[in-house]
């Protein structure tokens, strides 16, 4: 599948699940039929191990960074030259993850509403549905409320995105809208991509993306940097494996172009899910497919010395042997947050804050490279046309 000139600048022009939870499936709580969408058992994630060298470069200030938002009382997780990783004191002994920034705040999904009067069990995990999060205070159980507006209902909700202006969010949800839910041709019922307006404080008019579909998953959606373009995971026919991550273009009149897969540099066999793209336009996303540390890794795009693209594991601390995935960065102040089912957390899956003390492109070399050279028809060409960047 080719991609368009236009969205191939687009793609990498700065250098360069569907599931909610990893490990938790996508149920409808009654006697029907559900689906594990885009996920599996542990026991058959991709278990092979790899060594990866930390940089052993000089860096002028590897002072311990300051304390910055939602970080715990300073319990380091682990730490490298490359990051200082640290559990967040937000995290619930259910799963916490898919965070996302928001006018200086963190919206996140989490299985944490136990109190609420219409909740409904996940039937294999016994843990409420996820809904939508948002905090601004680093303070346990305090300054966390849920979206308000019609975003949450009875069913799961994850992996927000909003629009530049903060007034467009794009999230993942069950196959659900006006009170109804719809299953595919087997009796499953899927994830789909779903928007929302923010009006006088709450968000509003919902509407599920026009390249949805019953029969096959799109989920965990995440904007470029201008607005104009959004990346996805999605089963749908096409794909390299059990899910791929596309790209679609979002017209000045609100309309989309058709989703383009990113090809075979990025999707494997396995499955490719929750893309990100950071303020300075880098790729990042989670995989099962690529070589890896166990479970399901975080992975970014970047050239090589060649200028040949290719995809690089994170490397430890970020990746452990269990899942790690919902990986976010600011590139301006090097700090981020990323999701984890690793020991020593609270729940289920937690979310981790980092700092990065030195630039992705300064350490890369010591990262396991994926592969070298991109497929012909991902290969980059010049920008010829008037197009606007990240």
């Amino acid at each position: 599948m080719k991609l368009q000139k236009n969205l191939l600048g687009l793609v990498f022009f700065f250098f360069l699940n569907a599931t909610f939870s990893q490990q938790k499936s996508l149920a409808i709580a009654n006697n029907t039929a559900y689906e594990y969408a885009f996920s599996e058992t542990a026991n058959i994630y991709h278990n092979s191990t790899i060594n990866v060298a930390t940089v052993s470069t000089s860096i002028e200030d590897q002072k311990e960074p300051k304390v910055y938002d939602f970080l715990s009382d300073r319990s380091t997780v682990n730490n490298t030259a490359n990051f200082i990783v640290e559990s967040l004191q937000i995290n619930s002994e259910n799963s916490d993850y898919a965070p996302s920034f928001y006018k200086g705040e963190l919206v996140f999904a989490s299985s944490r509403n136990k109190k609420s009067m219409s909740v409904i069990l996940q039937e294999n995990t016994n843990e409420p549905f996820l809904d939508l999060y948002t905090t601004s205070k680093n303070i346990p159980n305090k300054g966390i409320s849920r979206l308000k507006g019609a975003v949450n209902t009875k069913f799961h909700e994850s992996s927000a995105t909003f629009s530049p202006d903060g007034k467009t969010v794009y999230f993942t949800r069950n196959n659900y809208s006006k009170r109804k839910f719809k299953r595919n041709a087997k009796g499953c019922v899927l994830l789909k991509i779903y928007k929302a307006d923010y009006d006088n404080g709450k968000w509003k008019n919902v509407e599920e993306l026009p390249f949805n579909s019953d029969e096959y998953s799109t989920a965990h959606p995440a904007l470029s940097p201008d607005g104009k373009f959004l990346y996805f995971a999605s089963d749908m026919p096409g794909s390299y494996g059990k899910s791929d991550i596309y790209v679609v273009a979002i017209h000045e009149d609100g309309t989309y172009g058709t989703p383009e897969n990113l090809g075979s540099l990025i999707n494997t066999a396995g499955r490719e899910t929750f893309p990100f793209v950071s303020d300075k336009g880098t790729l990042f996303f989670t995989s099962n497919g690529h070589v890896g540390f166990g479970g399901l890794d975080i992975f970014m795009v970047l050239p090589d010395e060649q200028r040949n693209w290719a995809v690089y594991n994170m490397g430890a601390p970020i990746n452990s042997s269990k899942d790690d995935f919902t990986f976010i960065i600011n590139e301006e102040n090097n700090m981020g947050y990323f999701a984890s089912n690793r020991d020593g957390g609270k729940g289920g899956d937690d979310i981790y804050g980092f700092k990065q003390l030195a630039p992705l492109r300064e350490y890369r070399n010591s990262m396991p490279e994926i592969k070298r050279k991109i497929k012909r028809h991902l290969e980059m060409k010049p920008i010829t046309e008037e197009i606007t960047s990240f």
